[in-house]
């Protein structure tokens, strides 16, 4: 049995959640009887009108009982609500009983504990819905937080674009060239002594990276925990780190439990859609209780994303273990073979004003400027004729669709920005 279940049964069973029957309504304030326990046992009942309040009383009675084996505080209601604080792993859970009995999770702050927990006194299970997002189940929730702090990485900032003329000129630098196999371009990089990054991307922006790193706790797992991380990817982005015939230098592979040979790697990020973790990376994150940074992207990746000028002078202070020399001449070949599509040649003007009106009634730009997100959680139905005359925008305008996230409505379209197109939306903000 996992700590999280065992936690929750011990402050279920001792705190009589679901176990009794639904009680007549009452007042969602605080002058309600309380009930407060933890996972030894112990618990206090609370009643209006004596000379604690149900905040301090509370806070008191966790004072009393907090032990380095005892961290598990609940406090519950006359209404079968509850509330459980996991103080030692940063998790809440709310809880109501009666006929539609839910438990709902989610990640805190230290901080966060004392605000939630006054919360419930004053209001119950329902006061909590402001405070979320909630979800159903610990790793969920864990997850969802996983997935939060990969949103501030730089990787997830930059674009696609961008991404990739940086890794040209990096993979020129490291004495090799980017080759093309069936529509997607492979670049890849490495620091000399074993960690690398490998990505494999078509001209619309769709691709796949891959990062290596020595150091990172995910460098030893098995044949098959290893295959696990690439959970979630697309088939045919996992079809390009599966038996390649001929695997580049930086490119370190291991067996598949399937057979065949897979490319390893401590960092799987997937660009069939806004850049995201593998589900995989997750989970094996989840289950290991390892931080984004454990994923080691930010290593070797990360601080040539970073730099803001992208120059020969930035590169060198950033990779001692490359030459000048060697750094000079990189760039000068990925310069000379550019074959990147104009994005100053001028677009069409009554198409592009067609796409800001749209994007200006029901559009709006990601926090990274990556990508325009049209009909933001709506329905085929609720997105109607407008979203078909999008469509048919977006591809006479050559602009770059791509998959909506997870979780979208069936009418939301997500597209890549292009900065002619940005140009133009600030008239229209």
């Amino acid at each position: 049995m996992s700590w999280r279940t065992a936690a929750w049964e011990s402050s279920a069973s001792t705190s009589g959640l679901g176990s009794r029957r639904t009680r007549p309504e009452a007042p969602r304030t605080a002058m309600r009887s309380l009930t407060f326990s933890d996972d030894k046992d112990n618990e206090q009942e609370w009643v209006p009108g004596g000379p604690t309040d149900a905040p301090g009383a509370f806070l008191a009675f966790i004072d009393r009982h907090r032990t380095d084996d005892n961290a598990l505080f609940c406090i519950t209601d006359e209404r079968d609500e509850g509330l459980v604080l996991w103080l030692d792993h940063g998790i809440v859970a709310r809880v109501t009983g009666g006929q539609d009995p839910r438990t709902e999770f989610r990640l805190v702050n230290a901080g966060d504990f004392r605000k939630l927990a006054f919360m419930f006194i004053r209001g119950g299970f329902v006061k909590l819905g402001r405070y979320g997002p909630w979800w159903p189940d610990v790793p969920s929730a864990m997850r969802t937080q996983l997935r939060f702090d990969f949103d501030r990485s730089v990787l997830r900032r930059t674009h696609p674009r961008e991404l990739c003329r940086r890794l040209a000129v990096l993979t020129h630098i490291d004495g090799r060239e980017p080759t093309t196999v069936a529509g997607f371009t492979h670049y890849g990089f490495g620091d000399g002594s074993g960690d690398s990054v490998d990505g494999w991307f078509a001209a619309d922006g769709r691709g796949l990276v891959v990062t290596f790193d020595r150091g990172s706790p995910l460098a030893s797992i098995d044949a098959q925990a290893r295959a696990a991380l690439y959970d979630g990817v697309p088939p045919d982005l996992l079809a390009l780190v599966r038996d390649m015939q001929q695997p580049g230098s930086t490119i370190r592979t291991s067996s598949h439990p399937n057979g065949g040979r897979l490319v390893a790697g401590t960092g799987i990020f997937t660009y069939s859609g806004p850049c995201m973790m593998s589900e995989g990376l997750l989970v094996r994150l989840q289950e290991d209780r390892l931080d984004v940074e454990d994923a080691q992207v930010g290593r070797l990746l990360e601080r040539f994303l970073a730099l803001e000028d992208f120059t020969p002078t930035a590169v060198a202070q950033a990779a001692p273990w490359w030459s000048d020399d060697d750094i000079a001449r990189g760039f000068a070949a990925a310069a000379a073979l550019s074959g990147e599509r104009s994005l100053t040649a001028p677009l069409d003007r009554d198409a592009v004003d067609r796409f800001c009106r749209i994007w200006a009634d029901s559009g709006y730009n990601d926090p990274w400027g990556v990508h325009y997100v049209l009909f933001d959680c709506r329905t085929l139905e609720e997105a109607g004729e407008a979203r078909d005359e999008l469509l048919s925008l977006i591809q006479a305008l050559g602009l770059e669709r791509v998959d909506a996230p997870a979780g979208a409505g069936s009418g939301e379209v997500w597209v890549r920005s292009d900065p002619r197109i940005d140009a133009e939306l600030g008239h229209w903000a």
